[in-house]
């Protein structure tokens, strides 16, 4: 089955959804991004990171310097207006999520295809479509994951004997798995990681209703990403 990049072309439009993976989720904390909506400063600071990539791709390719100009203040705007939207509309904060990336990467997508023509970069669109795909199934699906499915947490008391950041490590490690089953064809691997997680976590699973059922709905949400980043890069 062939995938998306295989009818877009275009190795700008990799680039720049790089960039805005770097500077969205990488190179902004968790801290930062519960509080650039309240501090204009934290915010400045945010869009001061997203500038940063934008600048190299720029210096890099010229033509391109007035889409990254563009995608710079169309991101500073949103990002200024998506607190007060928010609260006007009294928005879920998983719309608020959904709707600020759909805008961004929208945004984005329609100036290269529409403002810019198909050049070559210094990358193979190889090594680009790599770069994205293992960008695209860490921290942004362990993120989208805990937004979207946040009212599936199990709110147990006990204390659970894990160490911090080990499940979203474990879920970056599980897609990264599932790429290369994909790439090689080993389909049938895919299951053996699902049975891994499983029996790591055997005992909570058969003891806990309710982690079993949220531990269920992040693996299927993790095979499910990596299939559909996958299906974006192949």
């Amino acid at each position: 089955m062939s995938g998306l990049s295989s009818i877009v072309t275009n190795p700008y439009l990799i680039l720049l959804l790089i960039c805005h993976l770097l500077s969205d989720y990488y190179f902004q904390s968790q801290k930062m991004a519960d509080r650039k909506d309240q501090d204009k400063k934290v915010l400045g600071l945010h869009i001061l990171y997203v500038a940063l990539p934008l600048i190299v791709v720029s210096f890099c390719h010229l033509d391109l310097w007035w889409i990254c100009l563009v995608i710079l203040l169309t991101h500073a705007g949103i990002d200024f207006l998506k607190p007060i939207v928010q609260k006007q509309l009294k928005l879920p904060t998983a719309w608020t999520f959904v709707l600020d990336q759909v805008l961004h990467i929208g945004i984005l997508t329609c100036l290269v295809l529409m403002g810019a023509k198909n050049g070559s970069t210094y990358l193979p669109l190889d090594i680009l479509n790599l770069i994205f795909y293992v960008l695209l199934v860490g921290k942004p699906s362990n993120i989208a994951f805990k937004i979207l499915f946040t009212k599936y947490q199990p709110t147990s008391k006990k204390k659970m004997d894990t160490i911090t950041g080990a499940g979203s490590m474990i879920g970056f490690l599980e897609r990264l798995v599932i790429g290369a089953c994909l790439v090689y064809g080993q389909f049938a691997s895919i299951g053996l990681v699902f049975t891994a997680k499983s029996i790591a976590r055997y005992n909570k699973i058969s003891e806990d209703p309710a982690f079993a059922e949220y531990y269920l709905i992040g693996s299927l949400f993790s095979i499910l990403s990596a299939l559909l980043a996958a299906w974006l890069c192949q």
